[in-house]
C-alpha cells in the first residue's frame, strides 16, 4: 500500500478489499462445516485422526492468519486513504493560499480614485482570512495526527514539511494583508491630507491675488474700505496657520512612516510653505 501512494487510487484499492472480504467470509461456513468433520472424525477414534487433526489445525492456522492479514491490509488501505485525503487537502489550501498571496500584495494603495472602496474590500478580504484560520488548524491537526500515530506509510518527515510549509505560507499572509491594511489606511489619510492641501493651495491663490493688487484707494472712503478688507484677510490668513501646521504635522507623519510617496509629500509640503 505504501508505495503505492500517488500511483494507485486509494478508493479502487479498498473497494477491491471489500469485495475480497467479502469472499472470504462467504467461506466461513465452509471453514466451520470442516471444522466439525475434523472434531468428529477425531472424537470416533478415526483410523487417521492424528492426521486429520494436524490437517485441521493448518487450515485453521492458515484462515486465522487470512482473517488477521486482512485486518492489517485494511488499516493501511485506511491509513493511506487519510494520507492521500490530507494531500489532497493539503494541495487545496495551498493553491487557495497562492491566489490570497496574490491579492495581499497588489499595490492598488497607490492609486487613490475609490480608496474606500477598496478599503472595504480589503476588510472583507481579512474577514475571509480569519473564517478560513480553523480550516488550516483542522489541516494541520489532521498532519500532526498522522505523524503521532504514525500513519504516514514512511512519509512523516514529507507530512512535517507540508506542515511548516502551509503553517509558514499562512503566517506570511496574514503578514502581509495586515501590511496592505495599514497602507490602505495610510492612503485614506494622504485622500484627506491632499484635499487639504488642495483647499490651502486655492486659498492661497486667492490671497495672492488679492495681495497683487494695485488698487491703494482713490478717497478716504475707498481707502478704509480697502483698509478693512486687509484687516479682513490678515484675521483669515491667521485663521489658517493652525490649518497649514495641521497639515505640515501630517506631511511629517508621512515622511516619518516611510510612505510609497513621501517625494511628493515633501515637494507639496515645501510648497505651501514657501508660499505661506
Amino acid at each position: 500500500v505504501a508505495q503505492g501512494i500517488g500511483r494507485v487510487n486509494v478508493e479502487t484499492l479498498i473497494k477491491k478489499h471489500e469485495d475480497f472480504d467479502r469472499a472470504i467470509n462467504s467461506q466461513e461456513e465452509k471453514i466451520n462445516s470442516l471444522q466439525n468433520f475434523a472434531d468428529q472424525l477425531i472424537q470416533s477414534n478415526n483410523y487417521d485422526g492424528p492426521a486429520v487433526a494436524y490437517k485441521r489445525d493448518q487450515v485453521l492456522d492458515r484462515w486465522a492468519q487470512l482473517k488477521e492479514d486482512l485486518i492489517e491490509n485494511r488499516s493501511k488501505l485506511g491509513e493511506a486513504q487519510t494520507l492521500q485525503q490530507f494531500s489532497r487537502d493539503a494541495d487545496e489550501f495551498e493553491n487557495w493560499l497562492q491566489e490570497k498571496l496574490q491579492i495581499a500584495m497588489d499595490e492598488s494603495y497607490k492609486d487613490p480614485s475609490n480608496i474606500q472602496n477598496k478599503h472595504q474590500k480589503h476588510q472583507a478580504f481579512e474577514a475571509e482570512l480569519a473564517a478560513n484560520a480553523d480550516r488550516l488548524q483542522s489541516l494541520l491537526g489532521t498532519g500532526q495526527n498522522l505523524i503521532d500515530n504514525r500513519q504516514c506509510a514512511g512519509s512523516e518527515d514529507a507530512v512535517q514539511n507540508r506542515i511548516e510549509s502551509l503553517l509558514g505560507q499562512w503566517e506570511d499572509l496574514v503578514s502581509k494583508s495586515a501590511d496592505k491594511s495599514e497602507k490602505l489606511k495610510e492612503a485614506s489619510r494622504q485622500q484627506t491630507y491632499n484635499a487639504g492641501v488642495k483647499d490651502i493651495d486655492f486659498w492661497l491663490g486667492e490671497v495672492e491675488q488679492m495681495l497683487a493688487s494695485e488698487d491703494y484707494g482713490k478717497d478716504l472712503a475707498s481707502v478704509q474700505n480697502l483698509v478693512k478688507k486687509h484687516q479682513l484677510m490678515e484675521a483669515d490668513i491667521a485663521a489658517h496657520e493652525d490649518r497649514i501646521k495641521d497639515l505640515n504635522e501630517q506631511a511629517d507623519q508621512f515622511v516619518e512612516a516611510g510612505v510609497w510617496d513621501s517625494e511628493s509629500i515633501v515637494s507639496r509640503k515645501k510648497t505651501i510653505n514657501e508660499r505661506d
